[in-house]
């Protein structure tokens, strides 16, 4: 009998990174097409992710070469295999 390879999990930057939380405000151009125009920014609440880092750190260390290669589902959509993201926090001795 043949066992079934396990499917690894995809996780996507939001489960990987931490966020601080974030007020709700207003933005106002300043400039461009849309000077005087205002914009509501939505208010955020924290969120801790896998690796306590900020998503711009994560980003940094791939363009580095310091962190697991993320997959390209889309232009606009990246994720990462489990298992790389728990060998890598392994080599790091950091617990998963």
């Amino acid at each position: 009998m043949t066992s079934k390879p396990q499917i690894d999990e995809l996780l996507r930057i939001k489960q990987l990174a931490s966020y601080s939380a974030k007020e709700a405000s207003t933005h106002t151009y300043k400039s461009g097409i849309n000077k005087g125009k205002t914009k509501n920014i939505n208010a955020r609440p924290a969120s801790r992710g896998l690796i306590a880092v900020s998503d711009k750190t994560i980003w940094q260390w791939v363009k580095n070469g310091d962190f697991p290669p993320p997959i390209k589902l889309s232009p606009n959509v990246s994720v990462w295999r489990s298992s790389d993201i728990e060998a890598w926090m392994k080599s790091k001795g950091m617990e998963a």
